[in-house]
């Protein structure tokens, strides 16, 4: 039932809208008619579907696109044609503006798909075409399209198979990445073989050039090491060529792996070989100099290299043991200092003392074994002579600087060190003579001068032979004498040396007397000069004979003496002439060293003609001579200009290298080309094809030779600037889900992200933006080491821009996509887009991810005034009269500027009631099903009963209206609204209710909703209230009233106990006065005659007679103190006064200092009375005109 339900609601959601629409006449688009298909369920998920009829798309021209001869299938680097049919309407085409866009796997033009897209749209229309080389393989999508005549065709496809394999993009690796291994193992090599354009070759494709790879290993100097023994070359499951050799040469190598003249990619290889045991059999005895002979008390020394089976050093110290055995008696003779050291890794020192003479066999042997080294037994002689090497002379101009050719001399004079001659046999003196650069050795010719006897050998009388010198394999050195005797030893301690040096150079020069090294153990050291020039193996060596005129063009000459040895620094000898009648138009310059024996002479011919030149050398002319040189102009030779070019570093170009270079004709071609060093090269006729290495990025170029139809030839350089791509995309969100003002997600960010750059160490720039909301970042997990984020510079942007842009290296940035969050605008749902676009030097890449925000129910608003001043006539007012009033009153819905469907089906439920009083307004008809009343002095809402429908509209009256209608509805009838009766007002109540109708609350991922309402409150009022600033004024002056209140009160208070304090006082001196006087005894008549005089004379009572109202009742206590005061003062007075007038005297004397007391005190009451009455009359007016404002 409720599936039912449920389907019954979807289908009375449906809504259909017929629109026709036209664009203006400035567009250029024609009419069409659309049909918008709506959506709604529950109010939230729609879809709308748009279906366009172009009502003049039939005079348009239509295509057809097919492939040429029907073929679909490729090799990576053919040329693909596509053939472009013209169906109809073939006359409204422009072919200026005619714009097809060939796109291949969504990439538009040239791409990592395919290169050197171009078409032809000229001549016959059934010649139309599109041209492209497809570069990678795999099966592909081709979609052809122009905006203007609104072609779009998807229907071709295309599959590529990979080209022939280029050695040089052939990945070389070890297998299992093992690249150590012991002497006589087996290695493993893997090749992934690829094509010019990097794509793999499978197994089952041919490769006839297979077995064409060669494989070399070499030192790290990159001398040859070794050459390998290729044991197995083939395929292996994974389409990888395996090769498989031995490795016997140990050390740390590399291996150099070519095909063809190219080497692969990564080659070489590094690997580290290390030796196998040793081979006891296979080890040597070495010399650094091997004697015929010891002298007698000398020290043996020999270097044993322990080798492997492969002659590799094995190190350690290996035990060895040596036995010295006599030849002639076959028996063993004990050695007491054998000793072993090792000097080297591998190598072991060993020596001993020869303390007898004779001739002796040496083995140096493994007991443990018994075997014994290579070349054992080693047979020597020991020999008796005592030859100092530092005492003995060895002197001569043959020592000294000589010329090639020369012959050179030098003597020996043996010496022992204790300065006496030194006789040894002839053939015990041995002489070395070494070049230094190249080890060329020179024959040495030795005469002993004085024998045994002390006679001398007459001069050119060879009494001994010449010395032979035989060079042994580097480090040992075998040295040997041939001498003819006649049977007999020639003893001598004088020798001559006499030797020719034909070859120019440094020389070092060795004497040896047995195994002693004369002069102290250091060689001597000669230079030998070239000699003369001789013209006959001296000439011309190089220059062309077609040259330009008006230019410089070269001749190189060869200088060489009759030993071939080149002369340098001869240059001023040198001449070039001409040997033509006419030689005006002819300039020579002079010959320039080249420092190796080579001159370079320049010359320019002005015109064009055929010149005989020479080169002499102090006047002699060397062949050939005379030489032809034709001399054109320099239109006849071809110039080749150096070209850039650029180019995206997953992408290939073609270009034509000749374009830019000048030859004669129409013709020239390319007849030499290197290799560049980061990618492949191709070249078919003219036309080169440069694709870079997978990831390579930066520069490369490469020289190329082309010759023209005469056979000149002219060389160029073209220069590529690989450029790296903008960081690409691996990975993206196909589409993001958000909540509507929430941020998104609540935790962590958004996952999927990530991309792709060639250089991992290079700052990159991401920005990050939403069109309808604001991209931030979440907090990134703590981290105890480096972090990863140390390396991340964040720009949040600013008020008028909210991208976030992250810049750093790929790793940094990947790691804070994973922290974008979403934050939409204020009440904004629906579809919005997170343009993700990276940056790097050489351009942008961006991509669109969809974001669906999910709506929120936002609680509805009301816009009234806190209190409305009511004008009308009798009880009727209009609440709100919208010409008049100028403060808002209305009310809204935050969610009805994303409701997907018409703004007439976003129903509240809207109520409208007052505490006094009743509503008056009228209510279109649609609300009567829907509207309810509350009526005066009820406490419940009641449908509506009775109502009378005039012009789709009925009136009601009553203290509550409510009703279900859309939001215009509910504005309209507020601004309709009047209110009757109510003296003084009432309180208007405005509530609004959403009815949960559109949006989520209060969690989305529930898919629940939640009713919300809101209620405002209205004062309605007949006076205008006063203004803010009377107000605040009243405020002040009630505050200041306040303080002045108070203040009167405390003064009256303090005034009212003043007085009742001086009263107090009063009463009591007026009691201590009473019984003074009842107790003396004063004459009534003294009393009345004061009192007389106290009255003639007012002088002394100002104040009293003043205030006459206040003592009257106290005037006969007055002149009863008066009295009492004068006769005390009667006896003091009568010392000095005569008693004439002793009356006066007293009455003047005691006035002034009684009366003045009393005075003072009656004064001080009456300004307290004064004072209390003032303020009590202060203090009622303020009450009483308080008491006014209050009414």
């Amino acid at each position: 039932m409720a599936v039912l339900t449920r389907l019954y609601m979807s289908l009375s959601a449906f809504s259909f809208f017929l629109a026709f629409c036209s664009d203006s006449a400035t567009s250029g688009k024609k009419p069409q008619l659309s049909l918008l298909y709506k959506y709604r369920f529950n109010g939230t998920n729609y879809r709308c579907f748009w279906f366009q009829f172009v009502a003049d798309r039939a005079s348009l021209p239509k295509f057809a696109f097919s492939w040429l001869n029907d073929k679909d299938s490729f090799r990576a680097g053919d040329t693909a044609i596509i053939k472009i049919k013209v169906l109809e309407n073939a006359d409204k085409i422009d072919k200026n503006a005619f714009k097809l866009i060939l796109t291949v796997n969504g990439k538009d033009g040239n791409s990592s798909y395919v290169s050197t897209v171009f078409s032809n749209f000229g001549g016959d229309l059934s010649d139309w075409k599109i041209f492209f080389t497809p570069i990678m393989v795999g099966l592909f999508n081709v979609i052809v399209k122009e905006e203007k005549y609104e072609v779009f065709d998807s229907s071709m496809h295309f599959q590529v198979e990979p080209g022939n394999m280029y050695p040089s993009v052939c990945v070389a690796s070890w297998k299992g990445l093992k690249n150590e291994f012991d002497a006589g193992d087996k290695a493993t090599l893997l090749i992934l073989p690829k094509d010019a354009f990097g794509n793999n070759i499978s197994a089952a494709k041919e490769v006839p050039d297979l077995h064409e790879f060669t494989v070399s290993i070499l030192q790290e100097n990159g001398s040859l090491a070794s050459v390998t023994n290729i044991t197995y070359i083939g395929w292996n499951e994974f389409s990888y060529i395996v090769i498989e050799f031995i490795v016997m040469k140990a050390g740390n190598l590399t291996l150099s792996i070519a095909g063809g003249n190219q080497t692969l990619n990564g080659s070489p290889l590094p690997f580290r070989v290390s030796p196998g045991p040793i081979d006891v059999s296979n080890c040597v005895a070495k010399w650094k100099f091997e004697p015929s002979a010891w002298q007698l008390y000398s020290k043996m020394e020999l270097l044993i290299h322990q080798l492997d089976q492969y002659s590799n050093l094995v190190p350690g110290l290996y035990s060895f043991d040596a036995e010295v055995v006599e030849r002639e008696t076959k028996l063993s003779v004990p050695v007491a200092d054998l000793h072993f050291e090792e000097v080297d890794a591998g190598i072991q020192l060993f020596s001993f003392s020869n303390l007898e003479p004779g001739n002796f066999l040496l083995t140096i042997y493994d007991m443990k074994h018994n075997k014994s080294i290579s070349n054992m037994p080693y047979a020597y002689t020991v020999f008796v002579g005592y030859c100092d090497g530092v005492n003995s002379i060895v002197n001569g101009s043959g020592l000294n600087a000589s010329v090639a050719g020369q012959m050179a001399e030098f003597t020996v004079y043996l010496i022992d060190k204790y300065q006496y001659p030194s006789p040894v046999e002839a053939e015990r003196l041995q002489v070395q003579i070494m070049r230094e650069n190249d080890s060329h050795n020179i024959w040495p010719i030795i005469y002993p001068l004085q024998n045994i006897n002390g006679s001398r050998t007459a001069a050119g009388e060879r009494q001994g032979g010449t010395s032979l010198i035989e060079i042994a394999p580097a480090p040992s050195v075998e040295l040997a004498n041939n001498f003819q005797s006649n049977g007999s030893s020639l003893l001598a301690s004088t020798f001559q040396v006499i030797f020719t040096p034909d070859k120019s150079g440094s020389y070092e020069i060795y004497v040896y007397c047995g195994n002693i090294l004369l002069n102290g153990g250091h060689p001597f050291k000669k230079g030998v000069r070239e000699g003369e020039v001789n013209i006959s193996v001296s000439g011309v060596r190089k220059f062309s004979p077609k040259v330009p005129k008006l230019l410089m063009n070269e001749i190189i000459v060869q200088l060489k003496d009759s030993f071939l040895n080149p002369v340098p620094s001869q240059q001023s000898r040198l001449k070039l002439e001409i040997a033509s009648i006419n030689s005006s138009g002819f300039s020579t310059w002079n010959f320039v060293d080249n420092n190796d024996g080579s001159y370079s002479g320049q010359y320019m011919a002005k015109e064009v003609g055929t010149y005989e030149v020479c080169a002499s050398f102090d006047g002699n002319r060397f062949s050939p001579c005379p030489f032809g040189v034709n001399v054109y102009t320099s239109e006849y030779f071809p110039t080749a200009y150096n070209d850039t070019i650029s180019i995206w570093e997953d992408e290939s170009i073609a270009f034509d290298a000749l374009a830019n270079d000048y030859f004669a004709g129409d013709n020239a071609s390319i007849v030499e080309f290197s290799k560049p060093d980061h990618g492949s090269l191709l070249l078919s006729e003219t036309i080169f094809r440069y694709t870079p290495y997978r990831d390579y990025y930066g520069n490369d170029s490469f020289r190329y030779t082309i010759s023209d139809v005469n056979g000149n030839l002219a060389t160029a350089s073209v220069y590529i600037n690989v450029l790296s791509i903008p960081p690409q995309f691996v990975s993206f969100p196909s589409q993001l889900q958000a909540t509507e003002d929430v941020l998104n997600p609540k935790f962590g960010g958004f996952s999927g992200f990530e991309i792709r750059y060639s250089d991992p160490m290079e700052n990159i720039s991401v920005n990050v933006s939403a069109h309808s909301g604001t991209i931030l970042l979440s907090p990134m997990v703590m981290q105890f080491w480096q972090p990863i984020w140390s390396g991340l510079f964040i720009n949040a942007g600013n008020e008028a821009s909210k991208d976030l842009i992250l810049e750093g290296s790929a790793e940094v940035i990947n790691f804070a996509l994973q922290s974008v969050q979403y934050l939409g605008n204020e009440n904004f749902c629906g579809g919005d887009t997170i343009r993700v676009s990276t940056r790097n030097r050489n351009g942008i890449n961006a991509v669109d991810v969809p974001v669906f925000v999910e709506p929120i129910n936002d609680p509805p608003f009301i816009q009234v005034p806190d209190f409305i001043i009511l004008r009308g006539n009798g009880d009727e007012s209009l609440i709100f009269d919208k010409e008049k009033d100028k403060f808002h009153f209305f009310i809204g819905d935050p969610d009805l500027l994303t409701y997907p469907g018409a703004e007439a089906l976003f129903g509240v439920t809207f109520s409208l009631e007052v505490n006094n009083g009743f509503l008056v307004t009228n209510l279109p008809a649609h609300l009567i099903n829907t509207t309810e009343l509350k009526l005066k002095n009820s406490y419940h809402w009641q449908p509506l009963q009775t109502f009378v429908t005039i012009s789709k509209h009925f009136m009601v009256k009553a203290s509550g209206i409510r009703f279900r209608g859309s939001v215009n509805d509910c504005n309209s009838i507020m601004q309709r609204l009047f209110y009757h009766e109510g003296e003084h007002g009432a309180v208007l109540t405005v509530t609004l209710n959403d009815m949960g109708n559109f949006g989520c609350y209060p969690d989305c991922a529930d898919g629940l909703s939640v009713p919300l309402y809101t209620e405002a409150t209205v004062n309605l009022i007949r006076r205008r209230p006063m203004s803010s600033l009377v107000a605040h004024a009243l405020g002040s002056a009630i505050v200041i009233e306040f303080v002045i209140l108070f203040s009167l009160g405390v003064a009256l208070l303090y005034f009212t106990c003043k007085c009742a304090i001086l009263l107090v006082h009063e009463r009591r001196n007026h009691d201590t006065r009473a019984s003074d006087l009842t107790s003396s005894q004063v004459s009534n008549k003294l009393t009345v005659q004061s009192s007389k005089n106290v009255t003639e004379n007012p002088t002394y009572f100002p104040d009293c007679c003043s205030s006459s109202f206040l003592l009257g009742g106290q005037s006969s206590n007055f002149r009863q103190r008066f009295r009492s005061q004068s006769q005390i003062g009667e006896p003091s007075k009568a010392a000095y006064h005569s008693p004439r007038s002793s009356s006066d005297t007293q009455l003047h004397s005691v006035v002034p200092n009684l009366v003045p007391l009393s005075i003072e005190k009656e004064a001080k009451l009456k300004r307290s009375i004064k004072l209390c009455i003032c303020v009590c009359i202060l203090y009622t007016i303020f009450v009483l005109e308080d008491e006014c404002f209050l009414k």
